[in-house]
């Protein structure tokens, strides 16, 4: 995990003269918990450790920090342009409640898609995308005092990312088990098997490392969803394992769905997880892209593995066949000349 210095570092631009006062508000800035800071808000706080530091260089800063793609501007609509930091933070939409002025973090891989679909279909070049939903939120509705939750949305990504690689490997374990179970190659049904037991293992790692979050976090679970993928809800292998229900799949058939199902997963876990930004959620993703990875080129190996058994079984098979054909074709063969011999005329014998 990145320290709030070295994310700094990673966003610095090359060959830009440093600023002790400005080093020491960009640290103090990311390390902030709160989420959203005003700009006024920022000073204060600044100014109420340093006074010597003025807020045209506060501002200034701000908006260094803007273009170096340390801190993100936010305006929901009240007026008042708040800024976060991306360390630990990961990228988002908002909602917005007019009636407590509170905003509700989330991430939605339909939209993302949708966003990339647009600006590919016009040639545009995206750099950042803004989505606010204003509305009222469920606390206001029932009458409640609004809900804060004080814990950072990096906590309650990993949650999210947890529960979409779990969803992942349980839908896993139940494709292999069932592929095991209807394969009649040996060597295909222990590779099955051999997945099965990886699958089995690596959710039993990642279920003991979402109660360690849980039990960390006493509040965890009662935070809204933050991350929505709807693709991955059921797990990415639930169709392919509903599939192998279907009659007539054999063991060539089963492979190439997994093949498909690992492919689809470890592109989609790389993908997104290149897209957070640093954090922990974002490390959940890459490993399991790599995991998803290896699943894939096991499963790439053994098709064709399986193809050339296949096509050595069918040519032995062949084999005694054309060899009983051509021993047949001999004999008949040497009848036939047998038979012309027995009825080849004798020679008369020259009168002296």
């Amino acid at each position: 995990m990145q320290s709030p210095t070295e994310f700094v570092e990673t966003h610095r631009p090359a060959g830009g003269r440093r600023s002790g006062k400005r080093d020491f508000i960009v640290e103090f800035f990311v390390r902030q918990t709160s989420g959203h800071v005003a700009a006024d808000e920022l000073v204060d706080l600044i100014r109420g450790v340093d006074a010597r530091i003025s807020r045209a260089t506060i501002y200034r800063t701000l908006q260094w920090m803007v273009d170096a793609g340390i801190a993100r501007r936010v305006d929901f609509g009240d007026g008042r342009v708040r800024f976060e930091h991306g360390y630990r933070h990961p990228r988002h939409f908002h909602l917005v409640c007019k009636t407590c002025q509170q905003s509700f973090e989330f991430l939605s891989s339909d939209i993302e898609a949708l966003v990339e679909e647009v600006t590919a279909a016009r040639h545009f070049t995206p750099v950042q995308s803004v989505l606010q939903i204003y509305g009222t939120c469920e606390s206001c509705q029932a009458g409640r005092p609004p809900a804060r939750s004080t814990l950072p949305v990096d906590v309650v990504f990993a949650r999210d990312a947890l529960r979409v690689a779990i969803a992942t490997e349980r839908s896993g374990l139940t494709f292999y088990t069932r592929a095991a179970r209807l394969a009649r190659d040996a060597r295909g049904r222990e590779v099955f098997e051999r997945l099965a037991g990886e699958e089995r293992e690596h959710l039993g790692k990642l279920e003991a490392r979402y109660a360690e979050l849980v039990e960390q976090h006493a509040d965890l679970e009662a935070q809204p969803t933050f991350l929505f993928f709807k693709g991955a809800a059921n797990g990415l292998f639930a169709a392919g394992a509903e599939e192998l229900r279907e009659a007539g799949v054999d063991d060539r058939q089963a492979l190439l769905i997994g093949i498909r199902c690992e492919r689809g997963s470890h592109l989609f876990f790389k993908r997104y997880g290149e897209r957070f930004d640093e954090s922990e959620g974002k490390r959940i993703f890459l490993e399991f892209a790599g995991e998803e990875r290896d699943h894939f080129d096991l499963l790439v190996r053994e098709y064709r593995a399986l193809i050339a058994r296949e096509r050595a079984a069918a040519t032995a098979a062949a084999k005694p066949a054309a060899s009983g054909r051509t021993t047949k074709g001999r004999a008949a063969s040497r009848s036939r000349g047998t038979a012309a011999h027995r009825r080849k005329p004798a020679r008369r014998k020259r009168s002296a």
